[in-house]
C-alpha cells in the first residue's frame, strides 16, 4: 500500500483494516504453507479492489464502514487467491519483485493455497451484506477463470483478434473492477441503476488498468516492475501493444513481425523477445493500445459524475489520474 493513498487518509485507515482482517485470515492456514502465504498477502500492492468497495460506499447515507471493509477483505482476497494461480500458469518465479508461492512450493502445493485464500473468503462472507449479491460474484468469478482457461489454452498463439483480447482482459480484470465498485454501492440502499452504474465504471476503470499493464510490460521499468520487461510476449502471451502493431503490419502490407512470431517454441529465447518488444514499439502498437485505454479511462470518467456526489468524484478522478500517471 506504501503511500500511494497518503492524500486519503481515511481510506488509508480502513485499508490497513481490511489488511488486517486478511492477515488475522490467513494466520488459521496450516503449517507451513502459513508463512508463505503471509509473505504473499504483506506483498500486496495498491489495493485498488478494496478501496473501490469503500470509496463507492460513500455514495449513500448510511455509515456502513464495518460491512464495506468486509466485503473489501472478501474481494481483496479473491484477487490474491486469483494471482497464486495466475502464477501457476504462467510459471511465474516472481511476484512484485519476490519469490511467487508458485516459487516456493511448487505447482501442487500452491493451487492448494489458492484455494485456501478462495475459502476463506467464503467464510467471511456472512450472506447478510446487501453488497455480497451471490449472482454478481459468482458471474466475477465464473469469467474470471474462464479467461485463464482460454488464456491458458491459447498460450503460444500470437495471432487473436482485440476482441479476443478484449474478452480475456474483461474477465481476467476489469470483472474484479467492476464488483468492488458493485458491492460497495449495493450495500447502501440505493436504486438499482446506481448500482448498476458502479458495476460500469468499475468495469471501464479495470480494463484502462490492465491495457495500461500490458503496456508497462513493454516499456515500463524492469526495476521498479519487478521482473523483466516481455514476459508476457516471452511466454507466448498476445496483449494489445502486439495485436495492435499486428493490425498496422497488415495495413502496411508487411510481416517482419509475424514472421518472428510464426512457430515459435515457448518460451521465446531473450534475443527474439527483445526485438519484438523493439519492432512492436517501432510499428506504433504502444501507441494504438495508449489510445484504448484512455478512450475506456474517459468513459469512466465521463460516467462519474452521474454519481452526483463531489467527493466520490473527487477521489476516484483523484485515483485515475494517479494509475494513468505510473510507471509500474
Amino acid at each position: 500500500m506504501s503511500d500511494f493513498w497518503d492524500d486519503e487518509p481515511h481510506i488509508k485507515a480502513k485499508l490497513q483494516v481490511v489488511r488486517n482482517t486478511i492477515e488475522q485470515t490467513v494466520a488459521t492456514a496450516h503449517g507451513f504453507i502459513k508463512p508463505i502465504l503471509e509473505d504473499h498477502v504483506n506483498s500486496t500492492g495498491k489495493m485498488l479492489r478494496p478501496a473501490l468497495v469503500l470509496i463507492t460506499n460513500m455514495i449513500g447515507n448510511e455509515d456502513l464502514s464495518e460491512d464495506a471493509i468486509r466485503v473489501g477483505s472478501v474481494v481483496e482476497l479473491i484477487h490474491l487467491a486469483s494471482l497464486v494461480h495466475d502464477d501457476i500458469i504462467d510459471g511465474a518465479k516472481k511476484r512484485r519483485g519476490r519469490a511467487s508461492v508458485f516459487a516456493k512450493v511448487g505447482a501442487k502445493q500452491a493451487v492448494l493455497a489458492g484455494d485456501f485464500l478462495l475459502a476463506r473468503a467464503l467464510m467471511l462472507t456472512s450472506g447478510k451484506e446487501r453488497g455480497m449479491d451471490s449472482q454478481v460474484v459468482s458471474r466475477a468469478l465464473t469469467r474470471l477463470c474462464e479467461s485463464e482457461l482460454d488464456q491458458d489454452a491459447g498460450q503460444g498463439h500470437f495471432f487473436i483478434d482485440r476482441s479476443t483480447y478484449l474478452r480475456r482482459i474483461g474477465g481476467k480484470t476489469a470483472s474484479l473492477f467492476a464488483l468492488s465498485c458493485y458491492c460497495g454501492a449495493a450495500l447502501q440502499e440505493i436504486d438499482d441503476a446506481t448500482s448498476k452504474l458502479a458495476h460500469h465504471i468499475g468495469y471501464c476503470m479495470g480494463m484502462a488498468f490492465q491495457i495500461q499493464d500490458d503496456i508497462l510490460d513493454y516499456i515500463g521499468s524492469s526495476k521498479k516492475l519487478g521482473k523483466h520487461t516481455g514476459g508476457d510476449v516471452k511466454s507466448g502471451i498476445p496483449t494489445l501493444p502486439l495485436i495492435c502493431a499486428l493490425e498496422i503490419e497488415n495495413e502496411l502490407d508487411k510481416q517482419e513481425l509475424k514472421n518472428m512470431l510464426t512457430d515459435r517454441e515457448i518460451p521465446l529465447d531473450q534475443r527474439t523477445t527483445t526485438n519484438i518488444l523493439t519492432l512492436v514499439e517501432e510499428l506504433g502498437g504502444i501507441q494504438k493500445a495508449q489510445f484504448l485505454a484512455e478512450s475506456y479511462r474517459k468513459r469512466a470518467l465521463e460516467e462519474i459524475h452521474r454519481f452526483d456526489n463531489p467527493e466520490v468524484e473527487r477521489i476516484l478522478t483523484s485515483l485515475f489520474e494517479k494509475l494513468s500517471a505510473r510507471s509500474v
